[in-house]
């Protein structure tokens, strides 16, 4: 947990100046949302398009690892716009939605990829919906959305980027990718059950 709130503080600290540019210009979070949306549909597309246009050409891959990077980077400078610079937060409702379909826009495409086994990426991807609709249901019941782990948005995150730095090197390697998500299911799945279960008892 250490390495991962010290790499979290590092993205805030690289991304500073990104967010006191943005604070000058006005920039809204909700605006900020709707920008990476438009990103994960049009990185979307070319995933789905550029294989059947250049075929062989497997660095497209690399465009996934980049464009979550660049969608944590954007989700830093919001938080941090919220956090130093006082800006307004944005509508949670539009907030759950676009990130629920940029995780869509950004995943699935790698199930029509070629070579690539479409299940296993898939089962993940609709585990990962249903845990994060999982965290939201206790709003429902008038509690506070639930983010408990092991396997949370950034960890998944990160799986899919690893999964396309992977392929895009080393596209063989696509045989071994059921193995590789395997695990991964499993956690999201015991993610999704803990999240519908109640909530654990703090010591007194």
């Amino acid at each position: 947990m250490a390495f991962f709130d010290n790499l979290r503080q590092r993205l805030r600290d690289a991304v500073a100046p990104l967010t006191d540019r943005a604070a000058a210009t006005g920039l809204a979070a909700d605006r900020l949302q709707l920008t990476v949306l438009g990103g994960a549909a049009l990185v979307g597309v070319l995933l789905l398009a550029l294989p059947a246009v250049l075929t062989g050409l497997h660095a497209v891959l690399l465009l996934l690892p980049a464009a979550l990077a660049a969608r944590a980077a954007a989700m830093a400078v919001a938080a941090d716009l919220e956090k130093r610079h006082g800006a307004a937060p944005g509508d949670p409702a539009l907030r759950e939605v676009t990130s629920a379909a940029t995780d869509v826009l950004l995943y699935l495409p790698l199930a029509a990829y070629p070579g690539v086994p479409a299940m296993p990426v898939v089962v993940l991807v609709v585990l990962g919906l249903l845990v994060e609709i999982a965290g939201l249901a206790p709003l429902a019941r008038g509690g506070a959305k639930r983010e408990d782990g092991p396997l949370n948005a950034g960890d998944r995150a990160i799986v899919f980027a690893i999964v396309g730095l992977i392929l895009a090197l080393d596209p063989g390697a696509a045989r071994w990718l059921p193995w590789l998500l395997l695990p991964v299911a499993v956690l999201a799945a015991a993610t999704l059950v803990r999240r519908l279960g109640p909530l654990p008892r703090l010591n007194a």
